[in-house]
């Protein structure tokens, strides 16, 4: 921040002068991951994650060993003319998050993108049914 004043200021340094000197020149060097809202709805979690801009070919949504993974790429695409940009902020995007949610029916899961937000669905499992386990022959 000192940068930014052209004296020493009254007080000296604070805190703000080294969070303004370190700030990003750029927003190509800020990274960001999507908010995500995780509900308990009794007999389901109900995942909402903003995805503003990526089509649902872009976004991978998978449950595997109890860890719900939401990952999306978009790449920009080079049309081959010659641009003349006076600021370029859109560049290609990738991301993972990932999230340990236990006890789900797999096969019941479903998903939805609407105007840039993601839904996902995930069924608890009937935990009053007891565990029906299986018997393992001794050889």
């Amino acid at each position: 921040m000192r940068s930014l004043i052209p004296f020493d200021g009254l007080f000296g340094d604070t805190v703000l002068d080294d969070f303004f000197d370190a700030a990003p020149v750029s927003y190509a060097e800020y990274k960001s991951l999507p908010k995500v809202d995780i509900e308990d709805c009794k007999d389901h979690y109900e995942v909402t994650c903003d995805m503003p801009g990526f089509t649902k070919d872009e976004i991978h949504v998978t449950y595997e060993n109890g860890v719900l993974s939401i990952a999306a790429k978009k790449e920009t695409t080079e049309d081959g003319k010659e641009h003349n940009y006076i600021r370029k902020e859109r560049t290609s995007t990738t991301f993972q998050r990932q999230f340990a949610v236990k006890d789900i029916e797999e096969s019941k899961i479903s998903a939805s993108l609407n105007d840039g937000v993601l839904k996902i669905e995930l069924p608890k499992k009937d935990m009053s049914l007891p565990n029906q386990g299986h018997r393992i022959e001794i050889g």
